[in-house]
């Protein structure tokens, strides 16, 4: 369990899926979502794009969620109404005293 200052909600997407001409694909528009509370996101980093065709801003956070929290590589999380895809795999972090274990997420995402 995290510390009580870790009071953010998040909200896990997964996506459900579809089949288009025989081949099930993800299904973004309905996905499936579940509301984890608990956790701290934190600003990691951002970086501005100017490539000479678009002006874009990508945009990080370090989200710690509690461990048994039902995320996956794939999922996406979304955090104040804006939609984060989670780079990488979660990772778990195992505190020594098993008070402050932690799941640890990624996230990105790209405007512009």
């Amino acid at each position: 369990m995290l510390p009580t200052w870790a009071n953010d909600i998040v909200i896990r997407l997964r996506p459900t899926t579809k089949v288009i001409r025989g081949s099930k694909i993800p299904d973004w528009e309905n996905p499936n979502t579940l509301e984890i509370g608990g956790c701290s996101v934190q600003p990691s980093s951002t970086m501005l794009s100017q490539d000479g065709r678009i002006q874009g801003i990508t945009e990080g956070y370090t989200c710690y969620l509690p461990p048994c929290a039902d995320v996956k590589a794939g999922d996406r999380i979304k955090y104040r109404d804006e939609v984060y895809t989670i780079n990488g795999q979660p990772q778990i972090w195992n505190s020594p005293s098993g008070k402050v274990s932690s799941m640890q997420l990624n996230l990105e995402r790209w405007s512009g």
